[in-house]
């Protein structure tokens, strides 16, 4: 496109509108768009195993259902732990809470004293 401007039969060829789908069909990123669909899926299916075909019985899905939420539940329990300062699990929060014991600005709640 860039000698268009030298030449004159490609300046009459870049005037035309063919000339506009011609420089999408062959631009790069064009082809690498159409050739990488099959190399992604490809990649996919290596990662997704194939499936037989055969739905899950009722028992096999509450089952399935059953673990799901069970992980679920365990996943919002580590969470909470990571967030709540009076839980040993939180790390950082539960060192330098003034409510661990552990603390040496630990005040005893039935003394009132320092510890």
């Amino acid at each position: 496109m860039a000698l268009s401007t030298r030449i004159d039969t490609l300046e009459a060829f870049y005037r035309g509108g063919i000339a506009g789908y011609l420089d999408i069909l062959f631009f790069p990123m064009t082809a690498v768009m159409v050739l990488g669909v099959g190399y992604v899926r490809e990649r996919l299916d290596s990662f997704i195993g194939q499936g037989d075909g055969v739905p899950l019985s009722d028992e096999e899905g509450d089952a399935e259902r059953q673990r799901v939420w069970e992980e679920h539940e365990r996943m919002v329990e580590r969470s909470r732990a990571f967030a709540d300062p009076f839980d040993p699990r939180s790390g950082p929060l539960w060192i330098g809470n003034p409510s661990n014991p552990l603390n040496p600005d630990y005040i005893d709640p039935h003394t009132g004293r320092h510890r």
